[in-house]
């Protein structure tokens, strides 16, 4: 037996509406159909081997866009959320005011930053007067949805523009990681940030529920923190906060996390750990902190302390949550006198079960 496989395009979830880049002829484009023929869509490279039905439906959804000689249609590093098929005329692309490739008659521009919804890698202008056909998000993913012939030749076109490419696609990957590394990092102590944390723990938690394994989060804060900010300075705040990093660096495991969700709160991730051992960790670091000798500009600092709230992750927990209960631990470890590690079923100061 003999089967058809169609090739298209998974389509992404559709994101909020963003701002285009800006194109000083894109108002009209907007207001004017398309007015192209089947005739002239058929013969495009792109488009070649779309049947006549679809491209008849394609011509009131697409939009013509006119540009001048030095225009440009997109910018690096700014969004974009349209294809465009090159009617006549010619584009240069240009990567740090090189020239890095041109998008002849019938070729595809913008689909790249669109599939991986990111901005434009390159800025692309007009080499000469170039008229455009423009498929919004919407159309583009209907043809790639409707016409098998488009889909496998967009691949096949993006596949020889990645190789053609790769020094500058190898770049901006690069470029991109260092972003997201920044994005996702807190700059003062290099921990992981609250957008790391909010990315992150859902998938830690599902991996350790479905693997059946042992979870412990603890939230910690470092007392009276403000006062040191008041007294001494915000520099000396942050010479506070280096040292406490190297600290918590020193006294958990390679395999444990930590994130700066605040000015002085950190999220400490334990994982395959058992609450007991749990305890132990975050005791010692408490402990360590406790015993350290602070000082700013040559000048000695007051004793530091933290105060730590340390659950364990139960089967029917959301990570959200986690982070609720552990909260609550450490607000109860801060009500409880400070510079100490409260866990559910601790019990409070003189209390028989402590």
């Amino acid at each position: 037996m003999i089967r058809t496989i169609h090739v298209g395009f998974a389509r992404k979830p559709r994101k909020p509406p963003q701002p285009g880049p800006p194109v000083a002829s894109e108002e009209s484009a907007r207001d004017q159909a398309s007015g192209v023929s089947v005739a002239v869509l058929r013969e495009l490279q792109s488009l070649q081997g779309t049947g006549d039905q679809i491209l008849d439906a394609l011509v009131p959804r697409a939009r013509l866009l006119q540009l001048e000689a030095g225009q440009q249609l997109l910018r690096r590093g700014e969004p974009n959320l349209r294809v465009y098929i090159v009617i006549s005329g010619r584009l240069r692309v240009v990567l740090d005011d090189s020239p890095l490739a041109y998008i002849d008659r019938g070729e595809t521009v913008g689909e790249l930053s669109l599939l991986a919804s990111s901005a434009a890698t390159a800025t692309v202008a007009a080499e000469e007067a170039t008229q455009l056909l423009v498929l919004d998000e919407e159309t583009f993913w209907w043809l790639a949805e409707s016409s098998h012939e488009f889909s496998v030749g967009l691949l096949v076109r993006l596949a020889k523009r990645l190789r053609s490419n790769n020094d500058a696609v190898q770049e901006n990957i690069a470029l991109r990681r260092q972003f997201e590394q920044a994005a996702l990092s807190d700059a003062l102590t290099g921990f992981r940030n609250r957008r790391w944390l909010d990315q992150t723990l859902p998938r830690i938690v599902q991996r350790h529920i479905h693997a059946s394994e042992p979870l412990c989060i603890a939230m910690m804060d470092i007392d009276h923190f403000k006062q040191i900010n008041d007294n001494y300075g915000h520099a000396a705040g942050d010479a506070v906060l280096l040292q406490i990093g190297r600290l918590v660096r020193d006294n958990l495991r390679p395999a444990d996390s930590a994130a700066r969700i605040g000015g002085e709160e950190f999220v400490l991730i334990l994982p395959q750990t058992l609450l007991p051992g749990a305890i132990s960790a975050v005791e010692r670091l408490r402990e360590a902190v406790a015993s350290a000798s602070f000082e700013y500009d040559g000048g000695a600092l007051p004793q530091v302390t933290v105060s730590l709230g340390l659950v364990a992750l139960e089967r029917s927990a959301n990570p959200l949550e986690l982070l609720g209960r552990a909260d609550d631990t450490l607000y109860a470890a801060k009500q409880s006198g400070r510079n100490r590690t409260e866990w559910p079923g601790r019990g409070t100061p003189g209390d028989p079960g402590r």
